[in-house]
């Protein structure tokens, strides 16, 4: 969890117009012109910014660039000065806006094992650009708020996104099996033209496949529902060897180009060396159920066995069947206000119950139940409300579970002493604060997955996790000579 932003709503104007796809040839309606295309990108590509934030490492935002900018020149569209751009944010996941705005999560790139899978992922995301999916996807009203989709996709939970209501517009990551393998097809093709090895993108979907396969077999052991987003390449086959041809001809290469087909595993590995894990520290990190930033000098812990969400303006903390939420948000003190009074006006339009002062850490702050609320039985049951403030920030904390007797959350004392938790960091806990990273090293004939298990930083499955990191799963080992990624 970072600073708070401010997010305003992004209002996009358009007019209808008849336009035809450049590369296909299909005739389609759609909300928006080419030029207000990139106009709307420009407007969305400041919410997404603050939502997200930039990933602060200006070699690697270069180095992606330069990868995309080689597959764009192959496009239909390449005048349009393709920008891309890489998240902080762990999901496995890319998408455009349209208007040749690219983004990549850190999280995928973790994920993916040579240049040549990264050309791939970006294609695919200059095929929906190319085919104007972003624009008819607009013209079906397909937009969301970016919080509630952070929070579907990480938790699964309709209930969970209702407490993440920022008002921030987003585009739905996906676009209906047609346009995403039409994606596919063109990014396919824009990759193979630019050099880069055809049978890369079908690496790439293998690699989401064993996700999804992992993520299934863990959730049936774990006795819960998968978690499984279908985006970016996970919702059809991959690419069979006709396609791969097919590619090769639209590229006019019938052999291997001059020198090869680039696949540059070794570069990209050293681009990403050092790549965060997880959270980065611009997040927060969260260890042991216990959340801390370095940033803010603050921690704070969860119940054990809840699963604490770290998104990028907020912590989710919910219980394994989802019935008890928690959620902690930052926001600006108000001046001349008190805790209380700056409940009563956040919550002006509830019905309140009970209130009472708090003293946590030499911070001041105030606590009180709302009557109704709840996103766990249609807004019926009753909410725990808390705020502590320090210095100029206000910490928000909202908490819901089923109802007791008494009117309060049936967890309202797990709620109540998360709150009392959080404290200063100490300076011994500083390290702490630091995220998990991933290292490279070049295996020999005696390197073994199993070997490096032990510093992944999930409770359970770690050899498949790592296993999974290196494009191994299941139960593969490295090849001597290979470099493998390991996460200290």
């Amino acid at each position: 969890m970072v600073r708070k932003h401010a997010v305003a709503c992004a209002a996009v104007l358009v007019l209808a117009a008849c336009a035809t796809n450049p590369q296909t040839g299909e005739h389609h309606v759609v909300l928006s012109s080419a030029k207000s295309d990139q106009e709307s990108a420009r407007k969305i590509h400041e919410e997404v910014i603050k939502f997200y934030g930039l990933y602060a490492d200006q070699h690697l935002q270069d180095y992606v660039q330069s990868v995309g900018t080689r597959v764009a020149l192959q496009t239909p569209i390449a005048d349009w000065d393709f920008k891309f751009f890489v998240l902080d944010d762990d999901e496995l996941n890319a998408f455009t806006t349209g208007g040749s705005y690219v983004y990549v999560h850190r999280g995928l790139l973790a994920y993916l094992n040579s240049e040549a899978e990264l050309a791939a992922v970006l294609g695919h995301e200059m095929g929906h650009d190319v085919a104007r999916h972003p624009a008819r996807q607009q013209a079906r009203g397909v937009l969301m708020s970016m919080g509630a989709m952070a929070a579907v996709i990480a938790t699964g939970s309709t209930a969970i996104a209702e407490m993440a209501n920022l008002g921030a517009t987003a585009w739905m990551q996906g676009y209906g099996r047609d346009n995403e393998m039409e994606a596919d097809r063109l990014g396919l093709t824009f990759a193979t033209k630019a050099g880069y090895r055809p049978e890369a993108m079908g690496e790439v979907f293998r690699t989401f496949k064993a996700e999804e396969s992992f993520e299934i077999n863990r959730a049936k052991e774990e006795g819960r529902e998968p978690n499984v987003y279908h985006g970016v390449f996970s919702d059809h086959p991959a690419p069979d060897e006709r396609e791969v041809q097919a590619a090769k001809g639209v590229a006019n290469i019938s052999t291997e180009p001059p020198g090869g087909w680039t696949v540059n595993r070794e570069q990209y590995l050293q681009a990403i060396d050092g790549l965060p894990y997880g959270s980065s520290r611009e997040q927060g990190i969260v260890r042991d159920n216990r959340f801390y930033d370095a940033d803010l000098k603050l921690t704070m812990a969860f119940p054990k066995g809840w699963t604490v969400e770290n998104q990028r303006d907020r912590l989710f903390i919910y219980t394994k069947k989802k019935d008890s939420i928690m959620q902690l948000t930052l926001e600006k003190r108000p001046e001349k206000k008190s805790p209380r009074e700056f409940l009563l006006q956040k919550l002006k339009s509830a019905s309140f119950a009970r209130g009472e002062e708090l003293s946590v850490d030499g911070m001041e702050g105030y606590s009180l139940l709302t009557r109704a609320g709840s996103p766990l039985d249609g807004g019926e049951g009753p909410v725990r409300w808390g705020v502590l403030y320090r210095d100029t920030q206000a910490f928000l904390f909202a908490g819901a579970s089923r109802s007791s007797a008494g009117g309060a959350p049936l967890d309202d004392g797990l709620f109540m002493s998360s709150i009392q938790t959080m404290r200063h960091l100490r300076p011994s806990e500083f390290p702490l604060a630091e995220p998990y990273r991933v290292k490279i090293l070049k295996a020999t004939d005696k390197t073994r997955i199993e070997d490096y298990v032990k510093d992944m930083p999930v409770e359970k499955f770690k050899k498949e996790e790592l296993e999974l990191l290196n494009g191994l799963y299941p139960n593969r080992e490295p090849k001597p000579g290979e470099y493998v990624k390991i996460v200290q």
